[in-house]
């Protein structure tokens, strides 16, 4: 998968989602690949995915 290049803003917008989604993000503190197994693959609910993807979806309607 391509990296794709997101300014401050919106990484911290979709970084606040992803740490009230999961606690595994907010106690790790960011979304950056750290290239260790145990850090870069969490276990997540997929209803807390689901909710992460709706609330980020809406901001980006938001931002267009």
């Amino acid at each position: 998968m391509k990296k794709q290049k997101i300014n401050p803003k919106d990484y911290e917008k979709l970084l606040k989602i992803a740490k009230e989604a999961f606690y595994s993000i907010e106690q790790r503190g960011d979304l950056e690949t750290r290239h260790n197994d145990h850090e870069d693959f969490l276990d997540i609910s997929v209803w807390g995915l689901k909710e992460a993807l709706i609330q980020a979806f809406e901001y980006g309607k938001k931002q267009a």
